[in-house]
């Protein structure tokens, strides 16, 4: 170690960092572990900050043992590496150039000056995308951002680094709230709050920032102009609301069970969402009429695709799919499609496009919002519906997706599949009638004995004529209650 290497513990860090009054208290805890449940535009991300300087500054007249390398290790845990350059460009703004001996910006690694018993210190930025890439380390301190966007599997990554003996074992973790009860980030907040022993709960909204000014705050306001108002709660005013995401009405379209067969005189339609690289494949069927869920099938991304086609096509037998609405955007749509008709599939191809993709979203959100689709408890499904949320995009416009680490092929399949669906029923007896009335469904008789009505296959054909002509006419009356 030489003398250049060592910090000046004496460094005044509030010339670096000054807390406003909302944010003393989460100072003045003396919990190891504190959990910040707070609106956007507070200033958590600040307040983790400064508990990383505190730490860093405990830590220098804590002596260790030569065995633990590095002497100080701190993570700072983000959901993705593109969600890194706040962070980083914050870090290499606000922290003391004094506690700074080596910086590396590819690996959003900064090497710390040391002091007599800790001679040198590491702090690491580390994206929490890929949780196997999360090594276990111990730490002094750990910072998690953004915790309601990093998926469970990478909390229990992160969370072994505070087990190690010897380390100062401090953490923060910070973030609005997640969208779904059983996420890690709710149910630490959850304990934090019930008075777990050594965890402390902070929670605050936007107002609670007492630097904002008028303009700032009229800026959050006008967001209420382009957000749903649970979204705009639960960024400004951090509500959990398991029905804050972009899709509505969860829990009240959870209604019956899969079927074990299909059921004689009913149409079904599927919607599959082909696996890339490390998503599963998904193929959702629903009763074309009814508009509810009766079969689902997922494949892990291990399963090659040849197992894959041939369980689809056993699958589109079976169950007699008169339509199948493909995700057939990017490299291989066109050969999957391919051999899906050249097996007998009823496939039909969809190109995601920003238009498309919103389009289908759309509709899908409307169905939940009316509550004119019904899928039974499906966990997967129901994970992927609420996670879902809006993210404000940096040119003010608002899009719809899944946050990091979370998979979206669940919402994608049953999206497909209700777009293959007859339009829902509305209020207006006269369309309905319109609508409905050119289909016959034999009875459960006529099906089992072969006896089908004469000029029920040419009603068949011609409801299939229509239904073109019939979803247009929704997605037009939809335009004009929206």
């Amino acid at each position: 170690m030489t003398t250049e290497q060592l910090v000046e513990t004496n460094v005044n860090l509030s010339d670096y960092y000054s807390p406003h009054a909302g944010q003393r208290p989460i100072h003045q805890s003396v919990s190891q572990n504190k959990w910040l449940e707070m609106a956007r535009r507070f200033g958590k991300s600040r307040s983790a900050f400064g508990e990383f300087l505190k730490a860093y500054q405990d830590a220098m007249v804590l002596p260790v043992d030569n065995s633990m390398v590095p002497p100080f290790h701190a993570w700072i845990a983000v959901p993705s590496f593109p969600q890194s350059n706040q962070v980083w460009n914050e870090l290499m703004s606000l922290i003391p150039p004094a506690f700074i001996y080596r910086t590396n910006q590819d690996d959003r690694t900064i090497y710390l000056r040391g002091s007599q018993v800790r001679p040198w210190g590491l702090l690491e930025v580390k994206s929490c995308h890929n949780p196997e890439a999360l090594q276990t380390a111990g730490l002094d301190f750990l910072w998690v951002t953004e915790s309601q966007d990093i998926a469970n599997k990478a909390f229990e990554k992160l969370l072994p680094t505070l087990r190690s003996p010897g380390r100062m074992s401090r953490a923060v973790f910070e973030g609005i709230p997640s969208l779904y009860s059983d996420h890690w980030f709710r149910r630490g907040c959850a304990a934090a709050s019930g008075g777990r022993e050594n965890h402390a709960y902070f929670h605050a909204t936007v107002y609670d920032n007492p630097t904002l000014s008028p303009e700032d705050v009229a800026e959050v306001e006008g967001d209420k102009d382009l957000l749903p108002i649970r979204v705009w709660e639960r960024m400004y005013l951090a509500n959990f609301n398991e029905d804050a995401g972009y899709f509505n009405n969860v829990s009240r379209c959870i209604a019956g069970d899969l079927l074990p067969e299909a059921l004689p005189g009913a149409e079904y339609v599927g919607g599959l969402d082909l696996g890339r690289k490390v998503d599963a494949s998904v193929l959702t069927v629903m009763d074309a009429r009814e508009r509810r869920v009766v079969f689902h099938h997922r494949w892990d991304d291990s399963e090659n695709w040849v197992l894959q086609r041939d369980s689809i096509v056993r699958i589109a037998n079976e169950w007699g799919l008169s339509r199948v609405m493909v995700d057939a955007t990017g490299m291989g749509g066109d050969m999957f499609m391919s051999e899906m008709l050249e097996a007998g599939v009823p496939a039909e191809p969809f190109i995601f496009t920003q238009a498309s993709r919103e389009s289908i979203l759309q509709d899908l959100s409307v169905a939940m919002e009316r509550e004119s689709i019904r899928f039974p408890q499906i966990d997967a499904l129901l994970r992927e519906l609420r996670a879902f949320q809006v993210r404000k995009l940096p040119s003010g416009r608002p899009k719809a997706e899944a946050p990091p680490g979370e998979h979206d092929d669940e919402v994608f399949a049953l999206a497909l599949a209700l777009n293959c669906c007859a339009p829902a029923p509305t209020t207006d007896t006269g369309m309905r009638s319109r609508r409905m009335g050119g289909r016959y469904a034999p009875t459960q008789n006529e099906a089992n004995n072969n006896q089908i009505p004469s000029g029920a296959q040419k009603s068949a054909q011609r409801y299939a004529r229509e239904r073109i002509l019939d979803k247009i006419r929704d997605r037009q009356d939809q335009l004009q209650l929206l």
